[in-house]
């Protein structure tokens, strides 16, 4: 399960799940408002994958040495979204599970 973060746009949420993908938001799940640690507890608790736009998690991870079912981060900065579907599409279908793994779109 890709778990969006509440900084991932809804029409990419979409696309993912038109493309195949099970996912799930932020909004979905009623964790608006929690903060980063919150949401990374969250998905891990439940085995999934957080996709985010959000780089504060790169550092969080990186520093607080947490564990997490796996990260997706992609910067949105100048790109469509198709663009951004299109990226991430490709780093799903090249891994299997990114159990504690840091993966940039």
């Amino acid at each position: 399960m890709i778990y969006c973060d509440e900084n991932v746009w809804m029409p990419v949420a979409e696309g993912l799940r038109r493309r195949g993908w099970d996912v799930t938001t932020a909004n979905e799940e009623d964790t608006l408002g929690y903060t980063d640690r919150e949401h990374l507890d969250y998905a891990e608790e439940r085995g999934w994958t957080i996709l985010t736009f959000d780089d504060d998690f790169l550092s969080m991870v990186e520093k607080e040495d947490v564990e997490h079912a796996g990260i997706i981060y992609i910067s949105q900065h100048g790109k469509d979204v198709g663009e951004l579907i299109r990226r991430v599409d490709t780093v799903l279908e090249k891994t299997d599970g990114l159990s504690e793994e840091v993966v940039y779109a």
